[in-house]
């Protein structure tokens, strides 16, 4: 029986035992913060919270404050107040029978005048009261009694300063060097109060060195007392902790000018004590304090006045009204208030794991140590209660998130176990599914391989069967084209058959363009096209678009437009036939689709820390397109409903420019309205050439095609070889072969014999390299025009 009643009170411990040692040093934390006086502070504020939260209490009638106020001052026409004026106060007042008059001015030097009415009534008056300070240990701010008051009635007016600065303590008495043990001002006029009642002073029973009326012990302030610790409180000093009287007009007041003109009754002063003191911000005689200023209630301090009343209030009340003095209970029993704190929280903690309990239960707590602590504070009782409550809380809260942690590490425990072995049988699964995954990958690679290599043999056949194209398609029309371009130079042919001639040209010259785009976007799509850059000008580039388009636009009663930056290079290198192609396509497409209004072109530039950006505007007020429609604009092969309209085209220019413009590093947009026109943008990035290679420039013009063939809705046919070859050059080449060569060239060309020209380019001497590489590029790109138009002229010579 012995050991189950064991064994369950084990059980109800164990909880304790998991937190005894971070219980324990949190407490001798507490413990040590309360005996170096951490908390006093907050002690002192929250002893000051609980006295402004006091229940109403009647006034005190048995004071009376006389104040010097502003308007005092200013009725008497100076400060210090003179003699005089005191002097016939005092007598006013004595005319009235009071039992005691406290003066809480200082009257060692006289204030003429009127010093000798004032030292007579300090005399003749047993019942004034004057003051002195005497606790500054250097001498330099001590202040002496007035010279004509007998000792018995001058009591000290110095006050206990926190170290907030606020006034909560008031002396009783205290121990001189020259004057032996003296008394304050307020413990005198009280003296004086309770004699009339045949209640005297007296030393304490319990503790010899406080005060006594009759039964009633003022509990002195040790330098451990309540909140307060090692607190100085001399020697020999009486010290009793003020506890305030909660009254916005906790006595009657009435002021020093009214006093002079004996406007008040009788009544307020008969019977009474009387303190005359100064009351004005001008004047420091005013200390924070718990309550507020019954004088200035806006101010938060209250006069040194008021300091009197509330500590003589508070002798007379405990006296003969039972009104508790606030004392405190001895260290070891606040001390084990502390303990009895922690240990409640520690139980709290450790029993109640609920986090919403447990939090319920402090805030519960809380409440009622503090509610508690608010009680006996109104019962006379100053009770520990911010390091009771610190001790609570901390241990509980602390606990709380220990206990709370610990079982977040045991779930998070079981769950990694949990994990664990869902890993384990994962791995399982994962090794069975990578076995098979890796059989299916090996096959994928295989397969891969043998599409990869399918894939490159498809890419070669593409390439083969493209330049096969090329040779089989482009030859003979080249050759039909070249007929035809003979045929129309024939004057015997009749006005029909030049028609159909024309019809047999331009039917061949869209035919051979439609396979030059094809081609073009395949060389885009491998990525085999690349730039030819090379020094040009510009503003010829710009001329030979302007006559290419402009009759054009005038013959449809269109205006054209051209608008260059006038700061704009001139002489730059770069690829000129890709801009001239991108220039064509657009202007092509503004002119097609344009039928009334004008059409654009603007020019611009942006400096680079490398070259410049290029920018060209090609504005229309033609159809325009729709939102819906202008991400066709760039798919090959793909039209918009206004071209597919015009059933010209085959949706390759478009696409071909953006390849063509990010090729030379730069963006094409668009921007349309329908029904008010569009808007091309496109930027090419090029550089500022030398001058001295600007005079071999690139000639566009001589370059261009005809204007036939520039006018299709295509990119140009394949770019011409960029090097730049004067017709001088080429001339002095050619004659320095004999004439049967020349023949032989010009004829071989006539019929498009390519390997046969190509051979005789061949036989060029060396110094003529670069013409032969030249006039080899021409065969190879079917243009035998050009050469026939060479080697026909050399002949006629």
């Amino acid at each position: 029986m012995k050991s189950q009643t064991w064994h369950k009170l084990r059980q109800q411990l164990a909880p304790l035992k998991l937190v005894a040692l971070p219980s324990l040093l949190i407490l001798g934390l507490i413990l040590g913060g309360r005996w170096a006086g951490a908390f006093q502070s907050w002690e002192l504020q929250v002893l000051d919270l609980f006295l402004k939260y006091q229940p109403p209490e009647p006034q005190d009638k048995r004071i009376l404050l006389v104040n010097i106020d502003e308007d005092s001052i200013r009725s008497i026409g100076r400060y210090p107040i003179p003699d005089q004026y005191l002097a016939q106060s005092l007598s006013i007042l004595q005319k009235h029978q009071p039992r005691a008059i406290g003066l809480d001015l200082f009257r060692d030097i006289p204030v003429e005048p009127g010093s000798a009415k004032l030292a007579s009534a300090f005399r003749n008056m047993d019942n004034l009261f004057g003051i002195d300070k005497v606790l500054d240990k250097n001498k330099s701010e001590r202040v002496n009694p007035p010279p004509s008051l007998p000792i018995e009635r001058i009591g000290f007016a110095d006050a206990p300063i926190d170290l907030d600065g606020s006034q909560r303590r008031g002396f009783l008495g205290t121990q001189t060097q020259e004057k032996g043990f003296r008394f304050s001002l307020a413990l005198l006029l009280a003296e004086k109060y309770l004699i009339a009642q045949d209640i005297h002073l007296d030393n304490g029973i319990q503790d010899p060195i406080a005060m006594r009326f009759r039964s009633v012990e003022i509990p002195r302030i040790r330098p451990n007392f309540g909140g307060y610790i090692r607190t100085n409180t001399g020697n020999a000093d009486a010290q009793m902790l003020l506890n305030f009287r909660n009254n916005p007009k906790a006595f009657e007041t009435i002021s020093f000018k009214k006093i002079l003109s004996e406007k008040f009754s009788p009544n307020l002063v008969k019977n009474r004590i009387v303190i005359i003191g100064i009351t004005t911000s001008s004047h420091q005689d005013y200390f924070p304090a718990a309550v507020p200023s019954i004088i200035a209630p806006e101010a938060n301090w209250v006069y040194g006045i008021e300091l009197h009343a509330h500590a003589i209030s508070q002798i007379l009340s405990a006296t003969l009204d039972q009104r508790p003095l606030i004392n405190t209970w001895p260290d070891w029993v606040e001390y084990l208030c502390i303990i009895c704190g922690g240990w409640v929280g520690i139980i709290v903690a450790a029993y109640i794991r609920s986090p919403r309990y447990t939090i319920l239960a402090i805030a519960l707590c809380a409440l009622l140590v503090s509610g508690i602590s608010h009680l006996a504070l109104l019962g006379g009782w100053w009770l520990p209660l911010v390091p009771i409550l610190a001790s609570f809380l901390v241990i509980s809260l602390g606990l709380d998130a220990f206990y709370q942690y610990d079982r977040f590490i045991q779930t998070k425990v079981k769950a990694q176990q949990q994990t664990l072995r869902i890993l384990e049988q994962a791995k399982t699964d994962l090794e069975i599914q990578v076995a098979q995954r890796t059989s299916e990958l090996q096959q994928s690679n295989v397969e891969l391989s043998q599409a990869k290599e399918a894939a490159e043999m498809a890419s070669r056949a593409k390439g083969k069967f493209l330049a096969k194209m090329s040779h089989e398609l482009r030859t003979p029309l080249n050759a039909i084209l070249g007929f035809s371009q003979m045929m129309a130079q024939d004057s015997s042919l009749s006005t029909t058959n030049h028609k159909r001639n024309r019809l047999i040209n331009q039917s061949g010259e869209h035919l051979l363009g439609l396979i030059n785009d094809i081609l073009s976007l395949a060389k885009l799509e491998s990525g085999k096209q690349e730039l030819r850059e090379g020094p040009f000008q510009l503003s010829t580039l710009i001329e030979t678009v302007e006559g290419v388009f402009r009759l054009r636009a005038e013959q449809k009663g269109l205006a054209f437009q051209v608008e260059t930056d006038p700061d704009l290079f001139l002489h730059l290198v770069g690829d000129a036939q890709k801009l001239r192609q991108v220039l064509i396509n657009l202007l092509s497409n503004a002119l097609k689709f344009t039928h009334a209004g004008h059409i654009s072109l603007r020019i611009g530039s942006i400096p680079k820390a490398k070259g410049i950006t290029l920018r060209f505007e090609i504005e229309d007020t033609g159809e325009g397109i729709a939102p819906s429609e202008l991400h066709k604009l760039f798919i090959p092969f793909e039209q918009t409903e206004s071209g597919e309209k015009s059933k010209a085209g085959t949706g390759l220019g478009l696409p071909i420019s953006q390849q063509f413009v990010q090729l030379m590093g730069g963006e094409i947009k668009v921007s349309s309205q329908v029904g008010q026109g569009t808007i091309f943008t496109f930027t090419a990035q090029v550089t500022i050439a030398n001058t001295a290679s600007a005079p071999h420039s690139q000639n566009i013009a001589d370059d261009a095609l005809p204007l036939s063939q520039q006018l299709n809705d295509r990119v140009e046919r394949e770019e011409l070889p960029t090097a730049a070859i004067s017709p001088e050059i080429i001339d002095q080449a050619l004659r320095s072969m004999s004439f049967n060569w020349l023949d032989e060239l010009h004829h071989a060309a006539l019929r498009l014999k390519g390997k046969q020209v190509i051979q005789l380019l061949s036989e060029l001497p060396s110094e003529y390299e670069a013409v032969s590489q030249y006039l080899i590029e021409l065969a190879e790109n079917y243009e035998y025009a050009h050469i026939t138009k060479v080697t026909t002229q050399l002949m006629q010579e």
